[in-house]
C-alpha cells in the first residue's frame, strides 16, 4: 500500500514538473517573439559561397539592388518577407541557389552561388547560350565572357530535344575543364550534319570523335598519340586524327611537298594507366595514313 502511494506521489511530482517546464517554455517563446518584433534589421551582408575561376556573372551590386528594393534596413524583422526576397533573387538566370537569414545582431545575410558554365553553344539558327554542369541553359552575358569550349553546329535551341547528345557534350566539357592538358589543347567542338563530333584544337590536327560514346577511352588513346607522336616533332605533319572507333586511331598526313618521302617510325608507349594504348605506325603510300590500334597491354620496346 505504501509502495503504491510513493509511486502515485512520484507520478504527480513529474506531472507538476512537466507542466511548470511547459509554462516556462511558453513564456520564453512569447518573450522571444516580442523581442523579435521589436528588433530591426541593422544591416545587410552579401557573400558569394563558391570561389572558383569563373568570373562573377552575378555581382554584389546586383544582389544589393534586388535586396534594397524591399527596403529591409531599419524595418522590424517580422515585417521582412524573406521568401519573397528569395524568389526575386532566384529570377536571375545565373543564380544557382540563395540563402537568407538574420543573425543574433539583426543583420540580414544573403549567401548565394552562381551557375558554372561548361560549354558555350552556337545553334545553326544563330542563337547562343551556355549550359552548366546540370545541362541547364544559361543566357549569354554582355558583361562577362567565361573561358569555356565553344560548341558549333548545334541543331536546335531546345536542350530537351536530344538528352543523349547533351549528356555526351557535358562529358566532353567536364573532361576539358578538369584536365589541364585537354583544356589547353581544345578550343572548339563542332557538330557535323550527320551528328558526329569534331574537336578543333588550338594547334595540331583536327580530331574526329564520331558519336563520342566512349570519350573516356578516346581521351586515353589520344593522350598516348600526342605524347608519343605529335609532341615529338610531328605536330604539323598530320591533318586529321580519327578516333571514331575508340580502339584505334587513323591519322591522315598532310600532302608532302614535291617528291619528299617520309620514313616509317615506330613509337613505344609507356604504361601510365591501367588501360594503355600502344602506338605502332604503319606507313602507306596510297592513303598517306597511319593506323594506331588500342591494346590492353603496354607495348614493350
Amino acid at each position: 500500500m505504501q509502495h503504491r502511494q510513493r509511486s502515485y506521489r512520484t507520478y504527480i511530482g513529474w506531472l507538476v514538473a512537466s507542466l511548470l517546464l511547459s509554462a516556462i517554455l511558453v513564456v520564453l517563446f512569447v518573450f522571444a517573439a516580442r523581442l523579435n518584433q521589436q528588433q530591426i534589421c541593422k544591416g545587410i551582408v552579401i557573400e558569394h559561397i563558391h570561389t572558383d575561376n569563373h568570373p562573377k556573372f552575378i555581382s554584389i551590386a546586383d544582389i544589393s539592388k534586388t535586396v534594397h528594393a524591399f527596403h529591409p534596413e531599419g524595418k522590424p524583422l517580422h515585417q521582412i518577407d524573406l521568401h519573397a526576397m528569395e524568389q526575386a533573387l532566384q529570377q536571375n538566370p545565373w543564380m544557382q541557389h540563395v540563402m537568407l537569414f538574420f543573425d543574433a545582431h539583426g543583420k540580414l545575410h544573403v549567401r548565394y552561388a552562381q551557375k558554372s558554365p561548361v560549354l558555350l553553344i552556337y545553334t545553326r539558327n544563330g542563337q547562343s547560350f551556355y549550359i552548366d554542369k546540370e545541362g541547364d541553359r544559361i543566357p549569354v552575358s554582355d558583361r562577362y565572357h567565361p573561358d569555356v569550349p565553344i560548341v558549333t553546329g548545334w541543331f536546335s535551341s531546345n536542350l530537351q530535344r536530344d538528352s543523349v547528345w547533351i549528356t555526351r557534350l557535358l562529358q566532353i566539357g567536364l573532361k576539358l575543364m578538369d584536365d589541364d592538358f585537354w583544356n589547353a589543347q581544345v578550343q572548339q567542338i563542332d557538330i557535323q550534319p550527320d551528328g558526329s563530333m569534331v574537336l578543333i584544337p588550338t594547334v595540331g590536327p583536327v580530331i574526329q570523335l564520331g558519336n563520342a560514346a566512349r570519350f573516356d577511352l578516346q581521351c586515353k588513346v589520344l593522350r598516348a598519340f600526342y605524347e608519343q607522336v605529335l609532341l615529338k616533332g610531328y605536330m604539323q605533319l598530320y591533318d586529321t586524327v580519327d578516333v571514331s572507333v575508340p580502339s584505334q586511331i587513323m591519322a591522315i598526313r598532310k600532302p608532302l611537298p614535291g617528291n619528299m618521302q617520309m620514313q616509317p617510325v615506330q613509337f613505344a608507349h609507356k604504361d601510365t594507366s591501367s588501360q594503355s594504348a600502344s602506338i605502332a605506325l604503319m606507313q602507306t603510300t596510297e592513303k598517306k595514313s597511319m593506323i594506331i590500334r588500342h591494346t590492353p597491354k603496354p607495348l614493350i620496346p
